[in-house]
C-alpha cells in the first residue's frame, strides 16, 4: 500500500506577502494624506469663521440692547475704529466682565467663548485675568467697528484690512453690519489667502 504524502499545511503568510500588503497600505495612506490635511484645514477655517461671526453678532446684540456700539474707554468714537483681540478691553465689555461697568451697565454677556490652555482657539487667561481671544492657529482677531452709523466699512481705508479686495482689485466695502472681524488664518498673514473673515 502506498502512503499518501500530505503537503504541509500552510500556517501563515510569507514575508513577501506581508511586504506586499504593507506596501499597499503605505501607498493608500500616502495618497489620502493630502486630502486629510486639507479637510482638517478647512474645518479649522470654518471654526475660525464662526468665532469671527460670533464677535460681530455680539457687537450687534450689544447695539440692539443699549442703542450704542461697544467701545473701550472715554467717549464713543465717531469713525471706524480697529480693535484686536490681543487686547482684552473690548472682549471684557462684550462678555460683561469689565471691572467698572460703565459701557455695559447691566454686565450682560453678548459673547461667549471657551478658554484654552493650549494657546489656540479660545480665550487665554493669565490667572483670572482675560488676556486675549485667539483663532484655531493661535492668532488674534482684528475687529473694525463703524461708529458713524452708516453700517458701511471701506476695508481699504481701515488699518489691518487693506489686503481684502474684490474681483476687480478694489477694496471690499462691508455693508449692512456695524462691524467686521478677521484673523490671518493658517499662514499668519492678513493677505486674503485662507484668512478667517466674518463677511
Amino acid at each position: 500500500m502506498k502512503k499518501l504524502i500530505h503537503p504541509r499545511a500552510h500556517k501563515g503568510f510569507s514575508l513577501v506577502e506581508l511586504l506586499v500588503v504593507i506596501t499597499i497600505i503605505a501607498v493608500l495612506a500616502g495618497a489620502s494624506y493630502p486630502a486629510i490635511i486639507g479637510a482638517i484645514k478647512t474645518a479649522k477655517i470654518a471654526e475660525g469663521k464662526k468665532v469671527a461671526n460670533d464677535i460681530v453678532v455680539a457687537i450687534e446684540g450689544f447695539e440692539q440692547k443699549y442703542d450704542y456700539l461697544p467701545y473701550t474707554a472715554g467717549t464713543t468714537p465717531d469713525e471706524v475704529e480697529v480693535y484686536t483681540t490681543d487686547n482684552a478691553d473690548l472682549l471684557e465689555v462684550l462678555m460683561g466682565m469689565e471691572s467698572t461697568p460703565d459701557i455695559n451697565p447691566n454686565n450682560m454677556s453678548f459673547l461667549s467663548a471657551d478658554s484654552t490652555s493650549k494657546g489656540v482657539n479660545g480665550l487665554i487667561y493669565t490667572g483670572d485675568t482675560l488676556e486675549e481671544l485667539v483663532d484655531p492657529w493661535g492668532y488674534h482677531f482684528i475687529i473694525a467697528i463703524d461708529y458713524t452709523g452708516e453700517n458701511e466699512i471701506d476695508l481699504g481705508t481701515v488699518a489691518g484690512f487693506e489686503a481684502y479686495k474684490d474681483n476687480d482689485d478694489s477694496p471690499i466695502v462691508a455693508r449692512s453690519r456695524p462691524a467686521v472681524a478677521a484673523s490671518p488664518g493658517p499662514d499668519a498673514l492678513f493677505d486674503d489667502v485662507d484668512d478667517v473673515k466674518s463677511w
